[in-house]
């Protein structure tokens, strides 16, 4: 076996069991370790070539990273050790979902082969399947954080995806009702809980998991307000082999809120109320069973889940003659359309909806926020136009 090295440049010799040249460098970690990383190619040239950008990453970073790390490796380990903010099982879910996407498209790239292009070609990839562009930043952002990892523990040394651009994505057409396509659906017969529901839904802007998860001493008649304080979601229940509906604290500060009840809202729970408590005479022992107290339970008190919720709120508004393709959500879109047609601020909006500043509202309810940009216009006309003129 033919041998040649350079002085502080490594050595390359030709190993006949892999059929290619291989070089190695020789150092020591910060701990005091010896480290001796090696490369291969098929021409002793190119071998010397990949030594040299081995020690120029040894100078610039004082560490050579492994050159056998994977995507999927890096990703792995962040879904192993994940950020304490990744409390709830369903976030957990829905970051295995997208670790899973990403590793199935660059799951076998070595980190420090992968390039911006590969990264913005599997982002334009998941753009064509129709994927939204919120759901693309979140991609980037967790093979980001994964490689920003492998950079903090020397296995990585430059991170492409914080260099990738993300493309515009699908974006899905926000709705709200009209006040006509409104009163045609308060203006059906409809049965206590749904005229309680679709009312409190319109008229407070609560998230449809914040409603199904509203309790009872979250409404505070007596100083006609609303605390929203639980959201209810279908979580995984492993020893049960399915889903469950657990209720959860709100995740940020802006989102636990308390709102002003309108006389229509407090009206139309009290009433419910009023049905609950009759139902609870009647069940006795068997009403609610897990001791929830939840405003808008089935007629055992139990919770409801959402997607039985959806499906019958599309026949409610087919039967008002408004089309079946609305979903509880565009009740809140309703919501915040009314308020900025009104001329409530942008910011007291965010605060009603309970958003972490005013620019999500923007973005999620583009559609319903009117133009306010043009009323400065209309101002400096009034104020300065007879001045101009003059």
């Amino acid at each position: 076996m033919s041998q040649r090295s350079r002085k502080g440049g490594g050595t390359v010799f030709w190993d006949g069991d892999r059929g290619r040249y291989t070089g190695q460098i020789s150092y020591y970690d910060e701990a005091g370790n010896r480290k001796r990383p090696k490369v291969h190619a098929v021409t002793e040239t190119a071998c010397w070539a990949k030594l040299d950008e081995l020690r120029a990453e040894l100078k610039k970073t004082g560490s050579v990273a492994p050159r056998d790390l994977t995507v999927a490796d890096v990703i792995g380990d962040l879904l192993a050790h994940p950020p304490a903010k990744w409390k709830s099982p369903l976030t957990l879910i829905n970051k295995k979902n997208q670790a899973a996407r990403i590793t199935g498209a660059l799951g076998r790239v070595k980190v420090a082969r992968l390039t911006v292009t590969q990264v913005e070609r599997f982002l334009e990839d998941a753009a064509a399947e129709g994927l939204s562009a919120d759901t693309l930043r979140r991609l980037r952002w967790m093979l980001r954080l994964a490689i920003r990892r492998a950079e903090r523990d020397g296995k990585a040394v430059r991170n492409v995806a914080e260099l990738a651009e993300v493309p515009a994505g699908a974006r899905r057409q926000s709705r709200s009702m009209t006040l006509e396509d409104v009163r045609a659906l308060l203006g059906l017969k409809l049965n206590t809980w749904w005229r309680a529901y679709i009312v409190t839904a319109l008229m407070t802007g609560l998230r449809p998991g914040e409603l199904l998860g509203l309790r009872w001493e979250d409404v505070d008649f007596a100083a006609g307000v609303i605390r929203v304080r639980k959201c209810l979601k279908a979580l995984p229940d492993p020893a049960a082999g399915k889903r469950r509906l657990v209720l959860e604290d709100l995740k940020t500060e802006r989102s636990r809120r308390t709102i002003q009840m309108p006389r229509q809202v407090a009206a139309t729970l009290l009433a419910l109320r009023k049905e609950q408590a009759a139902l609870k005479l009647k069940l006795g022992a068997a009403y609610d069973l897990r001791g929830l107290a939840i405003v808008f339970g089935d007629r055992a008190g139990a919770p409801r889940w959402q997607q039985d919720v959806r499906r019958y709120f599309k026949i409610l508004c087919e039967r008002a003659g408004i089309g079946r393709n609305w979903t509880p959500r565009e009740q809140r879109h309703t919501f915040v359309s009314v308020l900025s047609d009104s001329g409530v601020d942008i910011e007291k909006i965010a605060d009603a909806v309970g958003h972490i500043n005013s620019t999500v509202t923007k973005t999620t309810y583009r559609h319903q926020i009117a133009d306010k940009v043009t009323a400065a216009a209309t101002v400096m006309d009034a104020v300065f136009g007879e001045a101009s003129s003059s």
